[in-house]
This record gives C-alpha cells, sequence and structure tokens, in this order.
C-alpha cells in the first residue's frame, strides 16, 4: 500500500530495512494508519491467515476421528483444504476420514488428489491403496503399494507397504483363479485330463476321470508385475498330501502350473518339464460328459481302462526263469568271493522305462 510519508504523529519515516516491512512498522511509534490491516496480517500475508485456519481445521478434525465422528471429521478436514488446497496432509487426513465414514469412492478421489500434489511421499500411495482394497480392486491396490515402496522413509513404512502388498497380491490371485480350469498333464504324469475348480475360502476341488476329489489350496509370495501379470506359489492340498505348485496367470484364459519332481516336494522356480501342465478356463467337456453318465457305466469305463492300463505293462518275457538265473549267477558268485550288484542281475534302467513306468503308475493310480 501507498505510504503517506509520515507516521500519523508526524515523525519522519527512516530507511526501509526489508521489502515486506509495512513503512508504518519503521515510524517511531509504529502505529498503523487508519485502515490499514493488522500487523501480523500484513506481515507475512494472507498466507498465515489461510495456514493457521487450516490447521486450526484439521485439529479438529482430528479430534473428531478419535471420538469417532468421521462425518464431522470429513467436514472438518473439507473446511482445511478451502482454506489452503496445497496441503497434501489435509487431503491425505480427508481421505482417511472418508474411508472410516463409508465413502471410498471419495477417499480414492482425494486420495489420487494426495498422490498429485506429493507424488514422491509413500502415504499418498498408501491411502490409495486402501480405498482400492475397500472398492474390490485388489491388482490395483497392490501396484499402488509397489510404487509407494519406491518413497518409503523408513522401515516402518516399507513394513506396512509390503504387508498390504501382500495380502493385496493374493487376493488378486483368488479372484482371477476362482472358477475351473482344465489341462492335460504331461505323459511322464499319466497323460490324464486333469481339472481344478478353486473357491472362496481356500476350497479346492479337482477332477480327475470325471470323480471329483475335495481339498484346499492357499497361496503364498504372490507378485504382481508392472503389466498386471501374476506369479507365486499355491499349495494345494488333496487326500491329506501338499503339493506346492508354481503358477503364472499372464491375463486371458491360460493358467500356467508346474508341480514339483523332487522328494520331498519342493516349490519349482519355472515353468518347464515334466511337471509343467498349461490349463485352459472352464471345463473339460469330455470330461463333463462323462461325469453325466450313470454310475454303473462310469464304473465300467474306469475298470475297462484300468484293465488296459495294467495289461500295458511289459511283462518279462521268460516268466520266473529270469528270476532262476539271477539266483544261480548269484550263488557263483558268492561262491567265487566276488559280488554282484542290481544292475549285473536285472540291467540298466534307462530314462525313458523310468518315464514309461512312473506314467503307467499315474495312470493306474488316477483310474483307480
Amino acid at each position: 500500500p501507498s505510504c503517506p510519508g509520515r507516521c500519523p504523529r508526524g515523525a519522519p519515516l527512516p530507511p526501509p530495512r526489508h521489502r515486506l516491512w509495512p513503512p508504518w512498522r519503521r515510524s517511531p511509534c509504529r502505529t498503523p494508519p487508519p485502515g490499514f490491516p493488522a500487523p501480523g496480517r500484513v506481515a507475512v500475508g494472507g498466507a498465515a491467515m489461510a495456514g493457521a485456519a487450516g490447521e486450526a481445521h484439521k485439529a479438529r478434525g482430528n479430534a473428531l476421528l478419535k471420538d469417532g465422528d468421521f462425518e464431522g471429521a470429513v467436514a472438518a478436514y473439507g473446511e482445511a483444504i478451502a482454506a489452503d488446497a496445497a496441503v497434501a496432509a489435509y487431503w491425505s487426513n480427508r481421505s482417511h476420514a472418508r474411508l472410516r465414514a463409508g465413502d471410498a469412492e471419495g477417499a480414492l478421489a482425494d486420495a489420487a488428489e494426495v498422490a498429485r500434489l506429493e507424488p514422491r511421499w509413500a502415504k499418498s500411495h498408501f491411502r490409495r491403496a486402501l480405498a482400492l482394497k475397500e472398492l474390490g480392486r485388489p491388482r490395483d491396490a497392490a501396484e499402488a503399494c509397489t510404487e509407494g515402496l519406491k518413497f518409503a522413509a523408513n522401515d516402518a513404512e516399507a513394513g506396512e507397504l509390503r504387508k498390504l502388498r501382500e495380502v493385496m497380491a493374493c487376493a488378486s490371485a483368488a479372484l482371477a483363479l476362482s472358477g475351473w480350469w482344465h489341462g492335460m498333464v504331461s505323459k511322464e504324469l499319466g497323460g490324464f485330463m486333469q481339472e481344478f475348480c478353486f473357491l472362496p475360502e481356500g476350497e479346492l476341488r479337482c477332477a480327475v476321470y470325471g470323480q471329483e476329489l475335495p481339498g484346499t489350496y492357499a497361496l503364498h509370495d504372490v507378485e504382481v508385475s508392472a503389466g498386471g501379470a501374476l506369479r507365486g506359489g499355491v499349495d494345494v492340498r488333496l487326500n491329506g498330501e501338499k503339493v506346492p505348485y508354481l503358477f503364472r496367470l499372464q491375463g486371458g484364459d491360460v493358467l500356467d502350473l508346474c508341480c514339483p519332481m523332487t522328494s520331498p516336494p519342493e516349490r519349482p522356480r519355472s515353468f518347464d518339464g515334466p511337471g509343467y501342465v498349461g490349463m485352459r478356463k472352464g471345463r473339460d467337456e469330455a470330461a463333463s460328459g462323462t461325469k453325466e453318465l450313470p454310475e454303473g457305466e462310469r464304473v465300467l469305463r474306469y475298470l475297462g481302462e484300468l484293465a488296459e492300463a495294467t495289461e500295458s505293462r511289459v511283462p518279462t518275457s521268460d516268466g520266473g526263469a529270469a528270476g532262476d538265473r539271477a539266483a544261480e549267477k548269484l550263488l557263483e558268485e558268492a561262491e567265487g568271493g566276488g559280488t554282484v550288484n542290481s544292475r549285473q542281475l536285472v540291467g540298466a534302467e534307462t530314462l525313458e522305462d523310468k518315464a514309461k513306468k512312473m506314467a503307467q503308475d499315474n495312470h493306474v493310480q488316477a483310474l483307480r
């Protein structure tokens, strides 16, 4: 504002010492002219007023939130935002209050504004993840946590984000896996059609040759990639036995599964080998047709296939003669002071023989 050149008492003004000081503050009496704004407001301008008002509304909102008055807290934080909309903390607090009040959409909108104002603030992404969780969008929530982890200021923040991300990733995988899947296992494991149905609360149905077996499943170490692909472990438990699978979902209707081929079973690290099976969404038409047959016809069909599988096992060409010759050879070697190993008696078992035997055993077990 323009300066009258003299203070109200007529004393001359000294030279200005700071450009923000009003002229009357430099006068000996320090008395403002008539109509001049109050001293505190002029010193720092309207921002001080807005800041003080915003903090007062924020403090009131915090008290209301603590008392469980979520709607009142939302209104108080709204007044803080009206006083100074550039403060990210006001938006963050209102997002939290709106979520507690049951307004997930509003909480997400406020969290998005927090992320716009402070994109490198981990809490902005945490608020967004919480809102997305309540809206039933676990995959987006997990991605928000991943983004927030880039800016975590300490171990506590990072731990909170990791914990939420793990929960959201598993929830996302459970939604993506839900329903029936079918696929043909490798010849080494029997070459039969296998179906899985992933149900809520970790319940599982496994169907082989039209026969359904009840079981359970549990997801572990699920990761959500930037493109939205899911990968992790799923432990399937059937008849009291746990099989740790590795799974991958890259969108669409294809589920990659790989079971262990080691004893004791350990979760595979890649999708290859005889334990791999690519499964498609939905049920197998042939298996569904078998299930619709009368029970007697199904039993006869399984018995017929079981007989064929049993007969397909290659018998020894000379019955018990081979055993007699082996015993005679063992006695001869023992009398001469030598030793005989299994390779000498039954010959070397090739990998192909082992694979055939494993396939036959699995096929017979599935039919039984």
